[in-house]
């Protein structure tokens, strides 16, 4: 259903996963145009528990928790483990991208 991709993780700390996730939950959380609160609502946690998720204060949280998410934004589950350099990588090539094509106007 999801696809493949691959995550590369770099650090050897075992609890940077739950960093990478809770920050990629939080990008796409924004990317949905969701607060901490309406996301919580329309998973059945508290904001709470959403924040201290993004924020790295809870450091072990389910794969159901992320999957709820997962379902509820229609985001493929890789999403919340990709690194966050690949995400601000595209960014900038994005921005790159666009200056270019203003450029040739």
């Amino acid at each position: 259903v999801f696809g493949w991709c691959l995550m590369d993780v770099k650090n050897e700390d075992n609890k940077y996963i739950y960093t990478l996730v809770g920050k990629n939950i939080r990008r796409l959380r924004k990317k949905h145009g969701l607060t901490q609160v309406k996301l919580a609502e329309a998973i059945g946690y508290n904001d709470g528990t959403v924040s201290n998720v993004e924020n790295s204060s809870f450091q072990t949280f389910s794969l159901e928790f992320v999957y709820i998410i997962s379902k509820l934004l229609n985001e493929p589950m890789c999403e919340f483990f990709k690194s966050l350099d690949e995400d601000t990588t595209k960014s900038k090539n994005d921005k790159k991208d666009k200056k270019k094509k203003k450029e040739k106007k």
